[in-house]
């Protein structure tokens, strides 16, 4: 449990530049010039209009653009069945427009209503419906989309902002996040990108020594999607192995009063909606997508018995408690400190596996982790394409399922249990890429050169040093 801290006045750290140093990212410039030169060093040549922040807004932007382009047959046909399946243009913004009666009721406050999203999303999905009043008939659902669309790209920008000032002098590192695949199919599918942003300006606040501040910024996170709870968890566990256990105390009662203040009024307009979605939380049946969900399908097809609510119930909460441990067990006994995205990172990973709710497009909340915490291009994008194979073949299943059409344009239940296996799979690789990073400190891109950790905060403060080296023994 003893930590490194370099000895004596630290040398300034240049800006990283990835198409120099990564070996995916350098080949892949080669069609529009090749690496940055020596002229255009970030930090000591003057860039003019075109900063390292501005050219990853502008490529967050056009992406952006590209992802709407994406959902463009359903903006013209509209989201019907089959069709929004099998063109892959599905999002959960307009159906949940009829689907929840988000038309004329706003979840959490109208009594008697339910929603099955995190209250911080039902308050986004009731303001965004209550601003598409005036619009009337088939073109609401469209102006609903829209809406949260132009939310999300306004988010996906700020998120890039936010992670590019987060990486420390590797601010190229937000051009993960910029200039993603998994967001061109999966930024407009669900209001899951706003727990992601706030996760990402938690952790911000927190490298700028802000951390009661970080600790409420993750409690709203918590409310939008229950994941930052474990970054929560690898905050408090790294502030126990650093000796600062209360510091990171108080991070935790402000994410519990963060978290409380979105629960607060849900409980007085509406404790009936909380008391059902909480029961659908930890009753509900498992996704598709999930390790029982797959199981299950698998269990059908072959005339195998299934998992049954109580099983998957149990079964996932042993599951999610070993993560749990695990996680500690990292945090604490590595030989140097992790970082605190590569905990959080490896937890959040961790949970996409063991989560009986899991989505496809849940991956889009380790997306900003990923960008600090493994900023090698080569793992991330090979995990980026395998969680769009889940996508896509999640999509093409339901068409056969709830569309009933051919298997032209369809898949059948194999080729999707497939599919999640894989992104499963992926995720296992990148969470054990983060630990062999955590416990073998050499493999770790961002501590190459001396640098301890730019998302560590008032961690920093109490650093311990690394145990004197074993002299060899004497024959």
């Amino acid at each position: 449990m003893a930590d490194s801290q370099a000895p004596g006045r630290q040398r300034r750290h240049g800006t990283v530049v990835p198409s120099r140093s990564d070996p995916l990212l350098r080949s892949m410039t080669e069609v529009v010039g090749g690496p940055l030169g020596r002229r255009t060093a970030p930090g000591r040549t003057n860039p003019g209009f075109f900063t390292v922040e501005r050219v990853l807004v502008l490529m967050a932007a056009v992406s952006a653009l590209l992802a709407v382009v994406s959902k463009g047959h359903c903006r013209q046909a509209g989201w019907t069945t089959p069709d929004q399946y099998s063109t892959v243009c599905w999002s959960e913004f307009p159906n949940s427009l009829g689907s929840h009666g988000l038309a004329h009721l706003f979840p959490f406050f109208t009594p008697g209503t339910t929603f099955d999203q995190p209250p911080l999303t039902a308050f986004i999905a009731g303001a965004t419906a209550w601003l598409t009043g005036g619009v009337a008939g088939a073109a609401r659902p469209l102006a609903f989309f829209d809406i949260n669309a132009a939310l999300i790209a306004a988010v996906w920008i700020f998120t890039v902002v936010v992670a590019a000032r987060t990486a420390g002098r590797r601010p190229w590192d937000a051009a993960v996040i910029a200039a993603s695949p998994l967001l061109w199919l999966a930024a407009y599918v669900s209001w899951d990108f706003w727990a992601a942003a706030l996760v990402g300006l938690g952790l911000y606040l927190f490298a700028r020594r802000r951390s009661v501040w970080a600790g409420f910024v993750v409690g709203l996170a918590a409310m939008a999607a229950p994941y930052a709870i474990l970054v929560l968890l690898a905050l408090v566990v790294l502030g126990v192995r650093n000796r600062q256990a209360t510091a990171l105390l108080e991070t935790l009662a402000a994410g519990a009063v963060g978290w409380l203040l979105v629960l607060a009024p849900v409980m007085v307009s509406d404790p009936s909606g909380w008391g059902a979605y909480t029961a659908s939380a930890l009753t509900g049946p498992a996704s598709p997508s999930s390790l029982y969900g797959g199981w299950n399908l698998i269990a059908a097809r072959m005339g195998l018995p299934p998992l049954g609510d109580d099983a998957v119930n149990v079964l996932a909460a042993v599951l999610v408690a070993l993560l749990v441990l695990a996680v500690a067990a990292v945090g604490l006994y590595a030989p140097r400190r992790p970082r605190v995205s590569q905990l959080a990172a490896a937890a959040v990973a961790g949970f996409l596996v063991v989560d009986k709710f899991t989505e496809p497009w849940h991956a889009v909340w380790l997306l900003p982790l990923l960008a600090l915490a493994l900023p090698r291009w080569r793992p991330v994008l090979l995990w980026q394409a395998a969680a769009v194979c889940h996508f896509i073949a999640l999509l093409l299943f339901q068409g056969k399922v709830l569309g009933g059409i051919s298997d032209q344009h369809a898949i059948d239940m194999p080729y999707f249990v497939l599919a999640a296996a894989l992104a499963g799979a992926a995720n296992c690789v990148v969470a054990g890429l983060l630990v062999r990073d955590m416990w073998h400190p050499r493999h770790d891109v961002v501590r190459r050169g001396g640098v301890d950790d730019p998302q560590g905060g008032i961690l920093l403060d109490a650093a311990l040093p690394d145990p004197p080296p074993k002299e060899p023994a004497r024959g």
